[in-house]
């Protein structure tokens, strides 16, 4: 009797899994436009957006300013699909005035480079499997010529005249 109560149990999950594909996009059994991501108000960085339910790992970031340039090194985690994280970012980055110059697809991971001034930014959005949670990994650093901030060094360069 235990057995058969088992195979009515994994019968009925079986049958739930399979009644919950869950929202298509294609086809004739489309449900409904998929929600988009937003932003958080407040992001760690102003111009750098983070999808709403993600969150900062505070031990694996970092980022400071030096002579003019800034450097940034993030990680963030949050549950989504990264496809919908990459969307995210592509629609988020140039509203923060971002140009999208690379969109990659690499190993299973998206990866986009985005450029502003002479600052490069790369995204890199992962996933850990089927009950992880989706990484992404945020860089951004100086790609050209460094310009020291108007009146920066002007003491200096005065007493040594």
């Amino acid at each position: 009797m235990r057995r058969h109560g088992c195979t009515m149990l994994m019968l009925a999950l079986s049958a739930a899994m399979v009644g919950c594909g869950g929202v298509s996009t294609d086809g004739p059994n489309v449900v409904g436009p998929i929600p988009e991501m937003v932003a958080m108000q407040r992001p760690p960085i102003e111009d750098l957006p983070v999808p709403i339910g993600f969150y900062l790992d505070e031990g694996k970031s970092r980022n400071f300013t030096a002579a003019g340039a800034r450097y940034i090194d993030h990680a963030y985690s949050g549950r989504a699909d990264k496809f919908a994280v990459g969307r995210f970012y592509k629609r988020q980055m140039p509203i923060r005035r971002w140009t999208l110059v690379t969109d990659m697809f690499v190993q299973g991971d998206i990866m986009l480079d985005f450029e502003k001034d002479t600052e490069r930014c790369r995204i890199r959005i992962s996933d850990s499997g089927l009950f992880g949670s989706t990484k992404v990994k945020m860089a951004v650093w100086t790609s050209g010529r460094i310009v020291p901030p108007a009146g920066y060094g002007s003491s200096r360069s005065s007493r040594t005249r």
